[in-house]
C-alpha cells in the first residue's frame, strides 16, 4: 500500500501538475485572438466538461480555465462534435463543413498531432516537440504547450493565408 501511495504522490507531483492551466499560455491565446479577430472552437478533451456545464459544477481546473478565458476576453463559441472513432481530424472537418460560410480561415493549436496529419502543412501549429519524426508524448516534458513562437505562427497563418480546400479524410 505504501508503494501505491508513493506512485499517487509521484503522479500528483509530476504528471497531474503538468496538465494544469498555465496563465502565460492563455495570454498567448488571447494575443492570437486579439491580433486576428478570431473566435475559439474547442476540440480538446476538455470540451465535454467545459461546454454547457454550470460554473458551480465545474472542476477546479475547469473553473480556472473559465476564469482565465473570461479575464482575457477569449470567447469559446462552440465545440467540435464527437466522431464515432474519436478521430479529431474528422471532428474538426465536420465542424468546418457545417460552418463553412462563417469561416474564412482557421488554425489548430495542439500538442498531439497523430490524427491531425491532414492539417500538418497548412493549419496545424504543433505545440510539442518532435524528435526524428516522432512526437514526444511525456506530459512532463518541458517543451509542451503554447509558446511565443507558436503564437507568432498562428497569427501569421490566420492573417496571411486564405482558406484552402479542406483536406480529405478517410
Amino acid at each position: 500500500m505504501s508503494c501505491l501511495l508513493h506512485i499517487q504522490d509521484w503522479y500528483r507531483k509530476h504528471i497531474r501538475n503538468s496538465f494544469t492551466i498555465h496563465k502565460e499560455k492563455i495570454k498567448y491565446l488571447s494575443k492570437i485572438v486579439a491580433a486576428t479577430d478570431s473566435k475559439v472552437v474547442m476540440s480538446s478533451s476538455w470540451r465535454g466538461g467545459f461546454w454547457n456545464v454550470p460554473y458551480e459544477e465545474k472542476t477546479d481546473d475547469q473553473k480556472l480555465l473559465t476564469d482565465l478565458l473570461n479575464k482575457y476576453n477569449i470567447e469559446v463559441i462552440d465545440i467540435t462534435p464527437k466522431s464515432s472513432d474519436g478521430r479529431r481530424d474528422k471532428e474538426i472537418l465536420s465542424w468546418l463543413s457545417k460552418h463553412q460560410n462563417e469561416v474564412d480561415n482557421f488554425v489548430i493549436l495542439d500538442d498531439e498531432c497523430f490524427d491531425l496529419e491532414c492539417f500538418k502543412d497548412t493549419h496545424l501549429v504543433q505545440t510539442s516537440s518532435v524528435k526524428k519524426g516522432k512526437l514526444i508524448m511525456c506530459p512532463w516534458f518541458k517543451n509542451r504547450g503554447l509558446k511565443r513562437k507558436h503564437m507568432r505562427r498562428a497569427i501569421w497563418i490566420l492573417n496571411n493565408k486564405d482558406l484552402i480546400d479542406l483536406p480529405a479524410h478517410n
